[in-house]
């Protein structure tokens, strides 16, 4: 068989492929029988059968009873057994670590969660999310070997040539600091993967929230900064030099103010956290918002002052929702999404943020890219980004290349795929 790469670099052949595809099939509908998945995939019964046994002796599936049968023998169901592994997922944020463990049906089972200054003190935010690994493995009980990788979502592009070193144009401190390196010491025999934290948030919510079922998507993350993940194809989209979805460094207004990637007008200098605190500190010096008093403010206070019908806080929102608005149309005009998911603290503002972005998102996208969206808020709570993380895990483990390391050894593998022929 010859050999091809993945989208990891990593070389797969047809047996490989053909086990991928059997597993995120199993993996999709929860149990199927051998014949159904023989007419789903085009392979010869033999060929399933083989793989089937494979994933039964690996622990990933199981027999679960027999199924109607539409004449004849009644055929076994395969059981995708969703506790048969899991994956460690850090939510890396600017101002928060979220750590998490799920299992393979996005169960979440253990979390911690944190407010540290990760922007100003990696190694303060690095010892937190490593101890956080260690302790809910102690909680669990889950062994080492169960687990398939760590993932990590950062709040900032990727680059080096790993993609595992953060901007220092965003975050400065961080300049240097190699986090795969770092998260994975003492983790030799776990897989790590890194991504910045909207691409984390897309596929959170393309796996296990409002994305199944659609190919092309985007996740906003608002925050301190705001991102973009891009999910083309049903696969994260980065682009050549892993920048793709940077959002909030696109110009809205030329003569704006200074952000800190050095450009000016981005939406991120409007639409960001420190923007609104700024906003709404001058504003409630002649017009007060409940909850929010002068150096305690806060963006999921002033959402929920604005769900709560204040006057001031809802003219606020309203702004901020109309900026985002002009980059969503940019968004739907160059990418053409069928679903936008807006997650972060904002979206607490419920209609009034949803509706300022809508109306101001259609009104400038062109007519047939906004008749098409679907464009919402997600319902998955804070800790998406912290799943989307874990989920990268499972993302890389189901392509091909990749999936005997969730199976058992890939010599065994061949070994007993290789009296039949497969494809």
């Amino acid at each position: 068989m010859t050999p091809r790469q993945n989208e990891s670099g990593s070389t797969f052949n047809v047996r490989d492929h053909n086990l991928s595809e059997v597993i995120q099939l199993l993996h999709r509908n929860g149990a199927m029988s051998r014949a159904s998945i023989s007419r789903e995939t085009g392979l010869s019964a033999p060929t399933v059968s083989a793989l089937a046994n494979v994933l039964i002796e690996s622990g990933l599936i199981g027999e679960a009873g027999e199924a109607e049968s539409s004449g004849g023998r009644r055929p076994i169901l395969m059981q995708f057994k969703y506790q048969a592994r899991y994956a460690m997922g850090i939510d890396l944020g600017a101002t928060h670590i979220t750590s998490t463990v799920i299992n393979l049906g996005g169960t979440t089972v253990a979390k911690r969660t944190v407010g540290v200054d990760a922007m100003r003190d990696p190694q303060a935010a690095i010892e937190l999310a490593r101890s956080y690994l260690s302790e809910m493995l102690d909680e669990t009980n889950i062994s080492a070997s169960e687990i398939l990788g760590v993932g990590i979502a950062a709040p900032a592009p990727l680059e080096g040539q790993g993609l595992s070193l953060l901007s220092p144009i965003i975050l400065p401190a961080w300049k240097g600091i190699d986090l795969k390196k770092e998260i994975g010491r003492d983790l030799e025999n776990l897989r790590i993967y890194v991504d910045n934290d909207a691409n984390a948030g897309a596929l959170a919510e393309k796996w296990w929230g409002a994305g199944r079922g659609y190919s092309n998507m985007a996740y906003i993350k608002l925050g301190t900064g705001v991102g973009s993940g891009l999910i083309i194809n049903d696969d994260i989209y980065r682009g050549s030099a892993g920048t793709a979805g940077e959002i909030g460094h696109t110009s809205i207004n030329s003569d704006g103010p200074m952000c800190r990637c050095g450009n000016h007008g981005c939406m991120e200098s409007y639409v960001g956290s420190p923007a609104i605190i700024a906003n709404v500190a001058n504003k409630i010096k002649t017009q007060p918002i409940p909850g929010l008093a002068p150096g305690n403010i806060k963006v999921r206070d002033l959402a929920t002052a604005a769900f709560s019908g204040d006057s001031t806080a809802i003219q606020i929102i309203q702004e901020v929702g109309g900026y985002l608005g002009i980059a969503i149309a940019n968004l739907l005009n160059l990418i053409n999404p069928g679903l936008i998911v807006m997650g972060g603290d904002l979206v607490a503002a419920g209609p009034v943020m949803l509706q300022a972005v809508q109306e101001t998102a259609l009104a400038r996208a062109i007519p047939k890219a906004g008749k098409e969206v679907t464009i919402i808020a997600s319902d998955m709570g804070d800790d998406v980004v912290a799943i989307g993380a874990a989920t990268l895990v499972f993302h890389h483990a189901f392509q091909p290349g990749m999936i005997a390391n969730i199976l058992i050894p890939e010599k065994e593998v061949a070994r007993r795929t290789s009296s039949v022929a497969i494809g």
